[in-house]
């Protein structure tokens, strides 16, 4: 089953999204197993949650995908932690053909700081104004918690 909320930062490579089967209180292990088919059918070998919990990680190993961890815990922590993220995923795309899906928990500004994270990173943004922006182009909302993890936009020309 087709997630909802989800965005591919590079098409058919990484995918940003909410945690599969929903997140929080609406999370449903049968519609987790249908959307982690969903993905697998379209590449996806890796799983990356910024979740500050471990829930689902062992269902993704099971399910035969790489999984890393790393938790975003609140926003000061977030600033650096981010960033790890953003570097083990760079490095699971420069080792393998799959997809990588990083999620947070809903999507949320968590997932917008993330998508825009990932964007600077992989060089696909030249500023944290330009990343941020086209995480609100995903559908993802922008507003101050992202813009503080990932850092203040660039002040108007």
């Amino acid at each position: 089953m087709e997630p909802k909320r989800y965005a591919w930062i590079i098409p058919e490579r990484l995918a940003v999204a909410e945690r599969p089967g929903r997140g929080g209180r609406q999370h449903r292990r049968a519609l987790r197993e249908a959307e982690l088919a969903w993905w697998r059918g379209h590449g996806v070998t890796a799983v990356v949650s910024g979740m500050r919990s471990r829930h689902g990680l062992a269902e993704y190993a099971d399910a035969g995908l790489t999984v890393r961890w790393h938790p975003l815990r609140d926003a000061g922590q977030a600033a650096e932690g981010v960033g790890e993220l953003a570097s083990a995923v760079r490095e699971l795309l420069e080792a393998g053909d799959g997809a990588v899906l990083v999620h947070c928990d809903h999507a949320n500004e968590w997932l917008a700081a993330t998508d825009a994270a990932l964007r600077l990173e992989l060089g696909l943004a030249r500023d944290p104004a330009e990343a941020l922006a086209a995480a609100a182009a995903d559908g993802l909302p922008v507003g101050s918690l992202a813009t503080s993890i990932v850092g203040h936009p660039a002040p108007a020309a």
